[in-house]
């Protein structure tokens, strides 16, 4: 298997997972701060990297070239969030406006472009803008949104964009010092917040806090081990595939079925997927990374 096909498994992966998560932390945002849920999970992933390294070779977690960078990538993971809570507040469009965020596909492809230097072919631009739409379309939003409130989507898609570009040049450092300090970042930023946020969770969500760090650390650690095998550019379309499988789960839940827009969006998301697995299958790339970033 090339290690293009490698990489567009673990970003289908990465997706599925990220969906799981998502999932997961809904059914305790209608009674904890959003903040609470994202500052327990980078807790529970700093405890697990604690647990598997921190008594053993503690200094692998933090010892880096590159530590302002790998803050900086860190508060991405901050700023996503951040823009999501704010951008569904009443008055700013809600699942509308989320609907844009699905520009990521493209904005990955621009950023690698220019900071990572990838060689992009006219197909990949086509695949990525294909991908957009089709989970644009897939959201199944049919009103626009004010204009003034697309800032929290195209800002959430920005800072996801920026983290997937980011991680790439850090394949040269440790797994776990990336993942260690993608976590610590968030958790001291969020911490002096706390006290005012902080409600004491029942038994069961507290069980749904640990879940959500523990699959989260799987999330985070699939999306670095894909951009460590191929460029980042060549699997940003299929990022789009986290709409199309929130749309196929509906109704095995006993939702309606999707209105003809939805399948269209469906239809293209997975054409792109198709094509760039057929695409891929004798390509070699070699895993010599730029420093531009």
């Amino acid at each position: 298997m090339t290690s293009e096909r490698r990489a567009v498994l673990l970003m289908l992966a990465f997706v599925a997972l990220w969906m799981f998560v998502e999932t997961l932390a809904a059914s305790v945002l209608r009674t904890y701060s959003p903040y609470q849920v994202v500052w327990t999970r980078y807790g529970v992933h700093l405890l697990l990297m604690f647990a598997l390294w921190g008594w053993r070779e503690p200094a692998t977690l933090w010892t880096t070239r590159r530590p302002l960078y790998q803050l900086a990538r860190s508060m991405l993971m901050l700023g996503m969030p951040a823009f999501w809570i704010t951008g569904m507040q009443p008055g700013n469009g809600g699942g509308a406006v989320m609907a844009f965020f699905w520009v990521t596909p493209l904005l990955i492809l621009v950023l690698a472009r220019i900071f990572l230097r990838e060689s992009i072919d006219r197909w990949l631009w086509a695949a990525g803008a294909a991908a957009s739409v089709g989970a644009i379309l897939a959201h199944g939003e049919s009103r626009l949104p004010p204009l003034a409130s697309l800032v929290f989507p195209l800002g959430m898609a920005l800072c996801f964009s920026a983290y997937v570009v980011m991680t790439r040049p850090l394949a040269r450092e440790r797994m776990r010092t990336n993942l260690f300090y993608t976590a610590l970042g968030v958790f001291l930023v969020l911490t002096p917040a706390m006290p005012a946020l902080w409600v004491a969770p029942a038994s069961h969500d507290l069980a749904v806090f640990v879940a959500v760090g523990l699959v989260g650390y799987l999330v985070l650690l699939t999306l670095d081990r894909m951009a460590a095998v191929a460029p980042v550019s060549l699997t940003a379309p299929v990022a789009s595939t986290f709409v199309g499988f929130s749309v196929l789960i509906g109704p095995l839940l006993g939702h309606q079925p999707p209105p003809h827009g939805v399948l269209l969006g469906l239809f293209l998301i997975a054409a792109v997927v198709l094509y760039i697995w057929m695409r891929t299958a004798r390509r070699t790339t070699p895993i010599a990374l730029s420093d531009a970033a």
